[in-house]
């Protein structure tokens, strides 16, 4: 599920305890990110997949160059190798800088659309458009009252998608080498996406909804999906140099789903319940 965000830096003193910008230098790193999928409490799925980033200059700042070069999906029946997939992602920049942007790159591998994405939104957690670096020892909490809207169609699977939160941040404890913040996206307090239809307006669970996709079925037929998603990720970042050591995240979708739905929406063969939990950790590997 996907957020863009145009970062903003402000500078950075060196005798402030606040959360340290990303600084960076000529380097090339690994990350591997680690995702287990639960619907309706059973065991969907695990995969594992590793990305690699090379520091580039960009047009008069610093950029991560990202190349996917591993990845492997489990289920209850089989493994499945998907490295050669992985790899046909063509190369894409992101940059915290502070002239950088985090943006999806043009998503042309449906079995990498999840990878892309949660890569995307642990570092957009931390960046500046999201105050993480104005969380000090003396500031420890801050709300964003804005509505931040993510969208996350792919035109392979998901055909529509759309999202709306808000974030608190909160620096949870700084020790000499590492920072460690949570940033915590929440549904607002009132209808914030154009229901696509009459149904979706109405409140579903306790909160209003706030995430609706329609994602492919068979033949002509569509399915929906509408609900409340919430998540939170706890990264720990780097003094030195405003770097992710490491990064969990926790994400829950309440969801109603109407199966084999008619392209217009109008029918459908049953509507059900869906409950989606997604744990992910992303690990800097040496």
């Amino acid at each position: 599920m996907i957020r863009i965000f145009l970062l903003f830096v402000i500078p950075f003193c060196s005798f402030s305890q606040t959360v340290k910008f990303r600084q960076y230098k000529g380097e090339t790193f690994r990350y591997r990110l680690t995702t287990e999928v639960y619907r309706n409490e059973k065991f969907a799925s695990k995969t594992i997949s590793i990305s690699e980033h090379t520091v580039v200059k960009d047009t008069g700042f610093y950029s991560e160059e990202i190349k996917w070069i591993k990845q492997t999906s489990y289920t209850a029946k089989d493994t499945v190798d998907m490295d050669t997939i992985a790899q046909r992602v063509k190369a894409y920049r992101i940059s915290l800088s502070s002239k950088g942007k985090v943006l999806l790159p043009t998503l042309t591998i449906s079995e990498m659309v999840g990878p892309i994405t949660d890569l995307n939104t642990f570092y957009v957690a931390i960046s500046p458009a999201l105050n993480a670096q104005k969380l000090s020892l003396k500031n420890k909490s801050i709300h964003n009252p804005e509505i931040r809207k993510g969208h996350f169609a792919d035109s392979m699977v998901i055909l529509y998608g759309i999202d709306c939160m808000q974030v608190t941040q909160q620096l949870i404890s700084r020790s000499k080498q590492y920072s460690v913040l949570e940033a915590i996206f929440t549904p607002p307090p009132f209808l914030s996406i154009v229901p696509l239809i009459d149904t979706i307006g109405k409140k579903t669970f306790d909160s209003p909804n706030n995430i609706q996709m329609i994602i492919r079925s068979t033949g002509d037929k569509v399915n929906l999906f509408w609900g409340v998603e919430q998540f939170s990720i706890i990264s720990k970042i780097s003094n030195a140099n405003g770097q992710i050591a490491e990064a969990s995240m926790t994400n829950t979708l309440n969801l109603r789903m109407r199966y084999n739905s008619s392209r217009d929406l109008k029918t459908y063969e049953m509507e059900m319940p869906m409950i989606i939990k997604r744990s992910l950790k992303l690990e800097l590997l040496e």
